[in-house]
């Protein structure tokens, strides 16, 4: 019995998954991360995230990339990635810095992406968990990315998300930010979140 608490435990640690969920004014949003850690250095992680609108179905987005990392340090990696994405498969090879503090966390990522031709993609996250009182923190994150090509900018997002958390558990407000072929097509929702780290 000891045995099997103890290889729960040790696999709960290589494996994690955070869903979050938007229930906006335009749309509900569900995201999730699953991270699976091989060794050190290679990990294994599943971004999938769906948006889908209440009342119509045109501006539906739909997102899922599996990426595997190796670590050359603790704060610089290479990811290989492949998916599918509003409005087809994609693969991506990108560097990534990352820096995680007990209160804090910042990644930029920079690389090169192929969807119907290549484009330059960027970005930036940051996650800032302030301590409000015990057992109570503050959380505000914020998700950009851009690509870029030589028809300019045919995809960003942004993502902001402020509220608390407690324990595993964040909620507060959200919103969503998409733009698509030079922002000729920008989509936003604004609403409540609810995340959990499992």
């Amino acid at each position: 019995m000891a045995l099997a608490a103890v290889s729960t435990q040790l696999n709960a640690q290589k494996l994690s998954y955070t869903p979050d969920l938007v229930l906006g004014h335009r749309s509900y949003t569900y995201m999730h991360n699953v991270n699976y850690q091989i060794n050190e250095r290679l990990k294994l992680n599943n971004l999938t995230l769906f948006d889908t609108e209440y009342t119509k179905d045109q501006d539906n987005i739909f997102f899922i990339r599996n990426t595997l990392t190796y670590s050359f340090t603790k704060k610089i990696s290479l990811n290989g990635a492949f998916g599918v994405k509003n409005p087809g498969a994609f693969f991506s090879l990108y560097a990534q810095y990352r820096m995680v503090q007990p209160s804090y966390s910042f990644s930029y990522s920079i690389g090169a992406t192929y969807q119907k031709g290549f484009s330059l993609e960027q970005s930036v996250s940051f996650e800032y968990t302030p301590q409000l009182r015990e057992n109570l923190k503050g959380y505000f994150s914020v998700l950009a990315i851009g690509n870029l090509d030589n028809t300019g900018y045919p995809r960003g997002l942004q993502f902001i998300r402020l509220g608390v958390k407690q324990d595993k558990m964040m909620y507060g407000i959200a919103s969503n930010f998409d733009q698509f072929n030079n922002s000729k097509k920008t989509l936003e929702n604004i609403g409540a979140f609810v995340k959990y780290n499992f």
